[in-house]
C-alpha cells in the first residue's frame, strides 16, 4: 500500500478556523487513508449468537457496538 496523501486540509485562520479539502498537493495538512478493519460474515454471526440481551431496549445498538469493538481488536 502506498503511503501517499489522498487529500490536503486547508485551514483559513481568517474565518474562524474554517477547513476545506483539496484533492491536489498544496501547503495544507496531508490526509491519509488506512485499511478498513472488517469482520467476516461468520464473525458477525458469532457475535449475534453470543449476544444474550436481545430483550433489552435498543438491543440492535448494543449488537452494533459489540461488532465495532470486535473489528477494532483486529
Amino acid at each position: 500500500m502506498k503511503n501517499e496523501p489522498v487529500a490536503w486540509m486547508l485551514v483559513d485562520k481568517s474565518w474562524n478556523d474554517f477547513c476545506r479539502y483539496s484533492s491536489y498537493p498544496t501547503e495544507g495538512i496531508p490526509l491519509y487513508t488506512h485499511p478498513a478493519k472488517t469482520l467476516t460474515d461468520e464473525e458477525i454471526l458469532e457475535i449475534w449468537k453470543e449476544f444474550d440481551d436481545k430483550d433489552a431496549d435498543n438491543w440492535f445498538i448494543a449488537i452494533a457496538r459489540a461488532i465495532l469493538r470486535k473489528a477494532q481488536e483486529k
